[in-house]
């Protein structure tokens, strides 16, 4: 008989990839429990030809976690043999202006989807929680955090997502729950919500409009960018390879400034660099929104010592993606 993994968020951006992956890679069967807020949409399986072909595998549940998960739900759901805890609030932004939607989906939801592990699933084998570098703060030069450096989340959505860890060891210490922890950093690919850096460059600047960096033309932010289908198999990796009760950072092969980002898809979209002066609008650190940090970086050196390695490299998933976005424009105006 086929494993069963339940997936929540699995109509999210990270949370579609994942569910496409599973099924190109495993005969998994798949229960995908979502609230479709803005950020979830089904429309993202209609461009995915192996939905298409295997959705007798697939299981799809309304639900907002920020509810329990009560009989009725945890019937339709059954035992299950993985769960990979996808579903969040995500954007930093829309978190300063209004918090408390961020701690009721991701504290509060964590709390219902580990109660309900506890209560409802007799042989789980692994859970895995997928959380953020941004637990850890903004990291200084030539720092990369390792998984049990110390917490200092610089905004609500990070304190969210590390208030959201601390539930899950403590319910791997309290009840022995089967429960590992992933952090990972900035992911990019395919459907991606346009709110989000890539394609809100993309948008600009096929509207012939400026550019918006953070920081100066010397002092420019970084992070470590992952192509959503290299988290989908790290976390299938994981599923047999990592140990209860542990962290493991998922982490993008090279770091990469914003502006190098920016500079990167005006060479695809318009086949030369951006005009610093006349198309990017610079803005500095200490005028930009409260809680955004200028970098971040993990150190993914655990998981690669248990024999993980990104199967698609940046450079050419990246080139790839922006051409992807460009002739699906649709994505771009959700």
């Amino acid at each position: 008989m086929a494993k069963k993994i339940l997936i929540t968020g699995g109509c999210g951006f990270i949370g579609h990839h994942v569910v496409e992956h599973f099924l190109k890679n495993t005969d998994f069967d798949i229960v995908i429990l979502d609230g479709l807020n803005y950020a979830g949409n089904l429309n993202r399986f209609n461009d995915m030809p192996v939905f298409q072909e295997n959705r007798q595998r697939i299981k799809f549940i309304w639900h907002d976690l920020k509810s329990p998960i009560v009989d009725v739900v945890a019937k339709m759901i059954g035992q299950v043999d993985y769960i990979l805890h996808l579903a969040a609030e995500t954007h930093v932004g829309r978190s300063l202006k209004d918090p408390t939607p961020f701690v009721y989906t991701n504290v509060v939801g964590t709390l219902n989807l580990l109660e309900f592990t506890r209560h409802y699933q007799r042989n789980l084998k692994r859970y895995i929680q997928i959380s953020t570098d941004e637990v850890y703060g903004p990291a200084p030069e030539n720092v990369n955090y390792k998984e049990w450096d110390r917490l200092k989340p610089g905004n609500p959505y990070a304190a969210t997502k590390a208030g959201a860890d601390c539930l899950a060891l403590s319910y791997v210490n309290s009840f022995k729950l089967p429960i590992i922890i992933t952090r990972t950093m900035n992911n990019f690919g395919e459907r991606q919500h346009p709110e989000k850096f890539i394609p809100k460059i993309i948008k600009h600047l096929l509207k012939g409009e400026k550019v918006e960096i953070h920081g100066t033309p010397g002092n420019i932010g970084s992070r470590f960018w992952l192509h959503a289908r290299n988290h989908a198999d790290a976390l299938l990796f994981l599923l047999t390879h990592g140990e209860n009760g542990e962290i493991y950072n998922i982490v993008g092969e090279k770091e990469v400034t914003n502006l190098e980002i920016a500079q990167r898809i005006a060479k695809i979209l318009l086949n030369r660099e951006l005009d610093l002066e006349t198309e990017v609008e610079f803005i500095p650190f200490n005028k930009s929104r409260p809680g955004h940090d200028k970098r971040y970086a993990l150190d993914g050196s655990q998981i690669k010592n248990l024999g993980w390695e990104s199967p698609i490299t940046f450079e050419g998933s990246f080139d790839k993606t922006i051409k992807w976005i460009i002739e699906h424009p649709k994505w771009l105006e959700i």
